[in-house]
């Protein structure tokens, strides 16, 4: 789930909530990442998923949030198909976080408009398949911590991005082309 949190003063000026998770469904222990996860028997759809992930994971109330779109699913590691649902939180002070100490370490907001600057950003150039991509890493500090968004999670936060400031990055994007597959 990707909520986006509208500012009455200016709505490009959202932010997104983010999750700094010890422990989540690919064992990467102490990596950011957005709320979500495995599909269970009573969900509908991936929008009836994402909400109740992030409602288990960080208190996020269905009722606060106004899913906009669903993205691309994109295929993760160890067979793991992740589908971002973009959601808008129109008044941050109603959200009250209640954080899943079982999965959460901590959360923060970071600026979506961060994903399309080139500041406090590097990349990794990876080879894997045959297949030439970049992996993005970026740095981002709070008064609480400082929190490294990368690969997947901030594949996710450029696309989600672009779409939102309607442009490209100030830098250049190679998605792995294992991510432009659909589900099966």
């Amino acid at each position: 789930m990707v909520p986006l949190v509208h500012q009455m003063v200016d709505l490009l000026h959202h932010m997104i909530n983010m999750l700094h998770q010890m422990v989540n469904i690919l064992h990467q222990m102490g990596e950011v990442a957005l709320p979500g996860g495995k599909v269970e028997e009573d969900d509908a759809d991936d929008i009836e998923t994402a909400l109740r992930e992030a409602e288990e994971e960080i208190g996020l109330d269905r009722s606060l949030v106004d899913v906009v779109t669903v993205l691309e699913s994109l295929p993760a590691r160890n067979r793991i198909t992740v589908i971002p649902v973009v959601g808008i939180l129109w008044d941050r002070n109603a959200f009250n976080p209640v954080i899943n100490t079982a999965e959460v370490e901590a959360i923060f907001d970071a600026p979506l408009e961060m994903f399309l600057k080139d500041e406090n950003r590097r990349e990794k150039e990876i080879k894997y398949m045959g297949d030439e991509y970049l992996i993005h890493f970026f740095d981002h500090e709070t008064e609480n911590g400082k929190y490294m968004i990368w690969a997947l999670t901030a594949g996710i936060l450029i696309k989600t991005a672009s779409i939102v400031y309607q442009r490209p990055p100030d830098f250049q994007v190679r998605m792995p082309r294992f991510w432009n597959r659909s589900r099966q």
